[in-house]
């Protein structure tokens, strides 16, 4: 990139940059990549902003629901349950709508989980692209990867809204809608989807029109970053995401395996 050109950039300042993402990405993500320690900060605030707000608005939500679904399961399975058990569901309760269980835990395993993915996508990629022969350096990438995390923000701001506004959890994310069952939580306790289901529920939940956008801008950053071929350059990003994608489903196939034994157990 020309000295001229980093030079007209950072005087239109961070909300013209901001712009540029969206209608000029190879520009905005080449001058990210030269001079982008000093502006990552905001787009990571408003990453970060909106991991939490979602969060917020959901907790008294899921704080309902968690009673009600308990209350239920104690309806379901009254008499054949002993009033020490129903005691130790009533304690269970509180603590599964407690702010601590839907607002402490996922605000902050939210924040940690972003930075930490930031942090390994810069990591996986410099390897990769190194190995392949580009020419970037971890300095270069971090800042691009958390440039190209705003999709994450504008899609974590219609969550807010969505649900603030309709008063309902978003139940099937991404294109998991397609495939999703619905039923109460009393019903996935007691017959819960095959372990194949939930995986595929899981992999479609992964996948929508700003995950999308997000591994665009990454392609457009690591190819003017680098210097690799376009055809290198996704394989790369692609792979990166693939991969990332099957270690975030291994805690999932655990915890269906775990629900299907409990289900057909004595």
């Amino acid at each position: 990139m020309s000295q001229a050109n980093g030079l007209s950039l950072e005087r239109r300042g961070l909300p013209r940059l901001l712009w540029d993402i969206v209608v000029r990405p190879r520009s905005a993500l080449a001058y990210v990549g030269a001079q982008g320690q000093r502006t990552w900060w905001l787009p990571a605030l408003l990453a970060l902003l909106f991991v939490v707000l979602p969060v917020v608005v959901a907790a008294p939500i899921t704080a309902r629901e968690s009673r009600e679904a308990v209350a239920t399961l104690q309806e379901q399975l009254a008499e054949d349950m002993p009033p020490e058990a129903l005691e130790q569901m009533e304690g269970a309760m509180s603590i599964v709508a407690s702010p601590l269980i839907t607002l402490l835990f996922p605000a902050v395993g939210g924040l940690v989980g972003r930075v930490a993915s930031w942090a390994a996508w810069a990591g996986a990629l410099y390897l990769a692209s190194v190995a392949l022969g580009g020419r970037s350096s971890f300095g270069q990438l971090f800042p691009i990867v958390v440039w190209a995390g705003l999709p994450y923000a504008v899609r974590g701001a219609l969550q807010t809204v969505t649900i603030w506004a309709s008063g309902e959890l978003i139940l099937n994310p991404g294109f998991s809608g397609l495939v999703g069952q619905t039923g109460t939580v009393a019903d996935m306790v007691t017959a819960p989807p095959s372990v194949s289901q939930q995986l595929l529920v899981a992999i479609l939940s992964r996948v929508d029109l700003f995950v999308i956008w997000h591994l665009v801008l990454l392609v457009i950053g690591v190819l003017v970053a680098t210097g690799l071929s376009r055809r290198k350059t996704m394989l790369i990003t692609l792979g990166t995401w693939g991969l990332f994608t099957v270690l975030s489903l291994i805690p999932i196939l655990i915890g269906a395996a775990f629900t299907q034994m409990a289900a057909i157990g004595p």
